[in-house]
């Protein structure tokens, strides 16, 4: 469902189905869910665009802001 798509960043890309939702803010992409790499269309998720680098100071929870870009794939 959405506009098929090519996210990504110097890490990787991959593809995924995206429409615009009301409220949301410009220049913002948010990818729900946690799927794994067989469920996308280039078999490689979008956590490939995430760092795996533990958090600071001790290794906890980490929550990724990403910087991407998006194009129409080729």
């Amino acid at each position: 469902e959405g506009d098929r798509l090519e996210i990504g960043n110097e890490r990787g890309r991959t593809i995924v189905h995206a429409r615009p939702r009301a409220g949301q803010q410009p220049g913002v992409v948010v990818v729900e869910g946690i799927w794994p790499n067989g469920d996308f269309e280039s078999r490689i998720g979008i956590n490939a665009l995430t760092s795996a680098d533990p958090g600071w100071p001790n290794g906890g929870a980490v929550f990724h802001d990403t910087a991407v870009w998006i194009r129409k794939p080729s």
